[in-house]
């Protein structure tokens, strides 16, 4: 990937490493890490505007994209194309709680001079959840009329239209909450990522996955990994710790809660395929539902909050 480097600084040599699972150059004082692109070059123009704002704004440990000599931004080599990010130099401050540290980049994201178009997904969120679905439907019309079927393909049968009815309650939930008119400042599209897991709690940031949408989606995604990982007491540290620095108001809870009601998490399997490794996840995940619904039922007392004092539905009353 040396000839891919030299698009964007002639001559460039370096020593090959990898970098979590990245291909990555290290030369005396710098790294650079190579990535797969995942979308068009628009999308990672506005990236790189966004990262290069909240490196001035005071988030120095977020790694930058370049562009090449020819000011193009992703380049393909042996038919993939890529991104290739600076990455920092040296950090040494400490961070503060997880938690915090994700409401200080929202707070931060959120004062950003521009709105990226094709980054966003702000607001779109029910649309979103009815096209998936209506792809997943066409899958599970494809598979029903396939024989033979394999194990793992006749659970996701038996099992869809459980997937069906709990879309629906989120979609909803969703079209109630966008009523709502308990909202503030906080409720403002910021930047997040796409499945934030712990990404800022991490050293340095790779900006490959950051997106812009509500603070709602990192903190719905954080905590539905927690739930399958049994890490309750962790993101109830993270909730709590977060709104302490970036309080959600009510419309922003109803928001979290309406997105840990979609089974997204089960679109992401299905979406991988429903044979072999794949289709045992699927089967895996939908097992755990129960569990997982059980953990959702402790959400808000997670966060600390009251949903009869503050008057949020709860999905039992949609059941």
């Amino acid at each position: 990937m040396l000839q891919l480097m030299q698009k964007y600084m002639p001559g460039f040599s370096g020593k090959p490493v990898s970098y979590r699972n990245y291909h990555a150059y290290r030369t005396a004082d710098r790294l650079y890490v190579i990535i797969p692109a995942r979308t068009d070059q628009d999308s990672y123009y506005e990236l790189a505007a966004i990262t290069a704002y909240l490196q001035e704004a005071g988030f120095p440990r977020l790694a930058q994209p370049m562009l090449t000599t020819e000011g193009q931004i992703l380049t393909v080599y042996e038919n993939t194309a890529y991104l290739v990010v600076e990455m920092p130099p040296p950090y040494t401050r400490d961070l503060q709680a997880h938690g915090a540290e994700l409401a200080s980049f929202h707070q931060l994201g959120a004062s950003c001079p521009f709105a990226p178009d094709t980054l966003s997904s702000y607001g779109k969120w029910g649309d979103l959840w009815t096209a998936r679905l209506s792809q997943a439907e066409k899958l599970y019309a494809e598979m029903y009329q396939k024989r033979p079927l394999v194990h793992e393909e006749r659970v996701f049968l038996d099992t869809f239209y459980y997937v069906i009815g709990r879309t629906e309650l989120a979609i909803q939930y969703l079209n109630e909450t966008n009523d709502e008119f308990r909202f503030t400042e906080s409720d403002q599209p910021t930047t997040v990522f796409m499945k934030y897991r712990s990404e800022l709690a991490d050293t340095y940031v790779l900006p490959h996955t950051i997106v812009y949408d509500h603070p709602a989606r990192d903190l719905a995604e954080y905590t539905r990994n927690s739930f399958f990982n049994e890490e309750m007491n962790e993101a109830a540290e993270f909730l709590r710790s977060y709104m302490q620095v970036r309080p959600l108001s009510v419309f922003g809870m109803r928001l979290l809660y309406a997105r840990l009601i979609m089974p997204l998490h089960l679109f992401d399997q299905m979406e991988k395929g429903l044979a072999g490794t794949a289709g045992k996840e699927y089967e895996k995940l939908i097992m755990q539902q129960s569990v997982y619904e059980q953990r959702l039922a402790g959400l808000f007392q997670y966060m600390q909050v009251d949903p009869q004092v503050l008057e949020i539905p709860l999905l039992e009353n949609f059941l």
